[in-house]
């Protein structure tokens, strides 16, 4: 991992406008996974070593950003992480005289107030190179299968009968940080809280196979994606804590049988963010967490991998947002799963550690 090291600077105050522009933001999530916070992150690089690496950095051919309107010139990015810890993009516009001691980086929240960051503090930025590894984990909701309408849906008609109501805001921030699915939607102060809460669980528990299967869907591109990782010699698990009913899903699809092994909610103690699912899962392949990664759409997911000491990987899919997963470290954010082969070392990951297999 290269990494070079300047001080943070205050930059000309043009960068906000620029990095909401529409076509701007879309490429940056395209590319990278960044939705930008407004404006960028300047650091400044004082000496000789962090100048050289650099300008061996930028003879990279990095992703290109293309102006879409006059008045704009094209940029290459990079994916990046800042102080080991939150995912970024360098961008380096293709203009005459840029100066050669500024490094510009958008990022998905922040930085400042997050890492709480005076002027001049010295940061570090990491090259994101390639991920090696044998193994790539899933998670199922918002990561393989577009799930979000059906839980919309199984939760609007649990709520109708007591004249309650589910937004999908409340159903995607639920899923994105793993809070009690019902405790906002019952005003706390009626008498029979606890009831109804219980009553509608129980009636999603009960509807939620048949809802599943009316709205519920594969996500575009999730089987060429699955089958160009076996065609490359990874094996494939799922850990998640998604009712089982969703493998009759993978199943229709076509998609079930490229896993190796499937660790469902049923299956552990513990739910994420506790690892031990991932660690069922690995110890079945028989392969050590640092040669793992794990693919999820939520904050949650990005924990449950810290914790098992695997790679992290969020997905803009599902419920997780770029910020919300960025102020958890993940090593890479994609916007989709296509766009996962592209942080992958694919030379042919090298032989599996066995962890605890015979």
């Amino acid at each position: 991992m290269t990494t070079i090291a300047g001080r943070l600077v205050r930059g000309l105050g043009q960068a906000a406008d620029f990095t909401q522009v529409d076509w701007v933001r879309r490429q940056l999530i395209d590319l990278t996974g960044i939705d930008p916070h407004p404006g960028t992150v300047n650091i400044r690089l004082e000496d000789a070593h962090n100048l050289g690496l650099w300008q061996d950095w930028r003879e990279q051919p990095g992703l290109a950003l293309r102006a879409a309107e006059p008045g704009f010139c094209n940029a290459r990015c990079y994916p990046a992480r800042i102080a080991g810890k939150i995912p970024a993009a360098v961008i380096l516009p293709e203009l005459p005289g840029y100066p050669p001691d500024k490094l510009e980086l958008v990022v998905a929240l922040p930085l400042r107030q997050h890492l709480a960051l005076h002027e001049g503090a010295r940061i570090e930025v990491e090259l994101c190179l390639p991920l090696a590894a044998t193994a790539v984990l899933f998670d199922i909701d918002g990561t393989l299968v577009d799930s979000a309408r059906a839980y919309l849906e199984v939760a609007r008609a649990a709520a109708r009968p007591y004249g309650l109501e589910v937004t999908e805001l409340h159903v995607r921030h639920c899923l994105a940080s793993g809070s009690n699915f019902w405790k906002d939607v019952v005003p706390a102060d009626r008498s029979d809280h606890q009831v109804i809460m219980k009553s509608m669980a129980s009636h999603a528990k009960h509807a939620w196979p048949e809802v599943l299967r009316q709205h519920g869907r594969l996500f575009a591109g999730v089987a060429a994606t699955l089958g160009a990782l076996r065609e490359r010699g990874f094996v494939l698990g799922i850990v998640s804590g998604a009712h089982p009913t969703v493998l009759d899903l993978l199943q229709e699809n076509g998609i079930l049988d490229m896993f190796d092994s499937v660790i469902l909610g049923t299956d552990v103690a513990k739910p994420k963010p506790d690892p031990e699912g991932i660690a069922k899962c690995l110890h079945a392949l028989g392969v050590a967490p640092a040669r793992a990664i794990y693919v999820g759409d939520t904050p949650i997911d990005i924990q449950t991998s810290r914790a098992a000491g695997v790679y992290a990987v969020g997905v803009l899919t599902g419920a997780g947002s770029s910020a919300s997963m960025s102020a958890q470290a993940p090593d890479r954010l994609v916007c989709s799963l296509a766009s996962l082969l592209d942080c992958l070392e694919l030379d042919g990951p090298a032989p599996p550690l066995v962890a605890g297999r015979s």
